[in-house]
């Protein structure tokens, strides 16, 4: 079991949604903590009566929704400041990165609401980048619904056994999160050789 895990547990018993919605949102905003983990625990106490299976998932989305909006709003007041410090408009690879993610807006915000940690860069860049709000709060949105709904659902099938899993669940969190990255690093370096060659 993760090692923040147990005393987070013992403060969703006794504060039960508003205990997941405070971790949730910091998980979401910065705080590395084992969110997963903790919604497959909340899942197995949803299968036992302790929780409401929806009310769970409403509260973890609007959470995870919240706290990415708030990334994202930062990085999107701050832009020009962010910017200037850390000279990025000077930086081709920022450029290019840019585009692309103006480009694949979409796609590269839903499928980084999967990459675990990673979702919180994410975020940032496409504050950065000037991504659509619209575009930016639907993909999140649809994201954050599909990625605890998945782990409470987990843990709500496995039940008592839920503990079993969160470690598998954390090395497939990592294991999507490297794929994820791959994934857009890949396609963004593809349309930059592809926008050269011509």
């Amino acid at each position: 079991m993760e090692p923040f895990l147990v005393p987070l547990l013992s403060y969703l018993l006794l504060y039960k949604y508003v205990a997941l919605f405070v971790v949730v949102y910091a998980s979401a905003v910065i705080v590395p903590l084992p969110s997963n983990a903790m919604l497959l625990a909340v899942g197995a106490f949803a299968s036992q009566g302790y929780f409401s299976f929806w009310a769970s998932l409403a509260t973890a989305v609007i959470a995870n929704t919240l706290g990415d909006l708030t990334d994202y709003g930062i990085a999107r007041k701050y832009r020009s400041a962010v910017m200037r410090i850390l000279r990025l408009d000077k930086l081709l690879f920022f450029r290019e990165l840019e585009k692309e993610l103006r480009t694949d807006a979409a796609i590269t915000v839903f499928t980084t609401r999967f990459a675990g940690v990673m979702s919180t860069p994410a975020n940032f860049l496409a504050g950065l980048a000037e991504v659509p709000f619209k575009t930016f709060l639907w993909c999140d949105f649809l994201g954050n619904a599909i990625e605890p709904f998945v782990a409470l659902s987990l843990g709500y099938l496995l039940g008592n056994y839920w503990s079993d899993f969160s470690g598998p669940l954390s090395l497939l969190t990592g294991i999507v999160a490297v794929g994820v990255i791959l994934f857009v690093l890949t396609r963004i370096y593809a349309r930059v050789i592809k926008r050269y060659e011509k």
